[in-house]
């Protein structure tokens, strides 16, 4: 007989939390659907605003994932690709601009008050938009409500997270719970 399992009446040694080591954003809600020698099931609860964090698995990751309004959809992450949190955000062009306006400021001459006003302008604006990405990355969840994550991972069911959001780097092997 295939069993069916409920997540919620899971016993506590198959139910955890992701990300309470990182300050300010909602924890995740992680339960151990099925673990074998051959996969290891995960079922995560997703909050909007719920960011996750970078990380890759060695064998690879299946993921079925349906957002808020029940909007189904499936995820190949090859072995060694790094997903979720930051790996996620796109190209960061503040890091450009900052050297661009460095390099402008050590050619200015004195007298070049209306260069340098504008050079502070643009540096304010990057300091806008930099926020404003950030914002956007911590918004990022399922629309219209809470949304269910369903990972599938295989042998040997190891986790590398790298994210500037941890206290730092680490290798984890079988479930991942803070």
């Amino acid at each position: 007989m295939t069993p069916e399992i409920n997540p919620f009446e899971l016993p506590d040694d198959r139910k955890g939390w992701r990300g309470l080591e990182v300050s300010g954003r909602p924890r995740r809600r992680v339960y151990t659907v099925l673990e074998t020698e051959h996969a290891l099931v995960t079922a995560l609860l997703q909050i909007p605003g719920e960011p996750g964090v970078r990380h890759n698995h060695e064998s690879g990751e299946l993921s079925f994932r349906w957002g808020g309004d029940m909007t189904p959809f499936i995820t190949w992450h090859p072995p060694g690709e790094w997903h979720g949190g930051a790996a996620e955000a796109k190209a960061d062009k503040s890091k450009e601009v900052a050297e661009g306006v460095a390099l402008l400021r050590s050619q200015l001459k004195t007298g070049a008050a209306e260069v340098k006003a504008l050079l502070d302008v643009a540096e304010t604006l990057q300091e806008q938009i930099d926020a404003l990405q950030r914002q956007a990355r911590n918004a990022k969840g399922p629309a219209g409500g809470p949304g269910l994550l369903v990972d599938i991972l295989f042998p040997p069911f190891r986790t590398t997270i790298d994210d500037p959001a941890y206290p730092e780097p680490r290798v984890i092997t079988g479930q991942w719970y803070d």
